[in-house]
């Protein structure tokens, strides 16, 4: 949660600081809140692509039932997950 709020951070106050930048050089000849305007408006549609592709290629999920950690005969066991059992194969007729 923390990167995406420190991304979208950037997303938005990068844009500002070089609109600045680039109007403070004379290189920028359009007014200030057109250029930041267009400059906040692509960084936002980049930052909802990147968290779109974050959330998408997330590697946790896993195939089988998570078994938390347990305590047997004494001794505190890690949790894992277990495999699931494979379909049933249906037999052709």
């Amino acid at each position: 949660m923390t990167r995406i709020f420190l991304l979208m951070l950037v997303a938005f106050v990068l844009p500002y600081i070089v609109a600045r930048l680039l109007s403070a050089a004379g290189v920028l000849k359009q007014p200030f809140s057109v250029t930041l305007g267009v400059l906040s408006g692509m960084a936002a549609a980049l930052i909802m692509l990147v968290v779109l592709v974050v959330l998408e290629t997330d590697a946790s999920s896993r195939d089988g039932a998570y078994q938390p950690p347990r305590l047997e005969e004494g001794e505190i066991r890690p949790g894992q997950f277990e495999e699931r059992d494979p379909p049933p194969a249906d037999d052709a007729i």
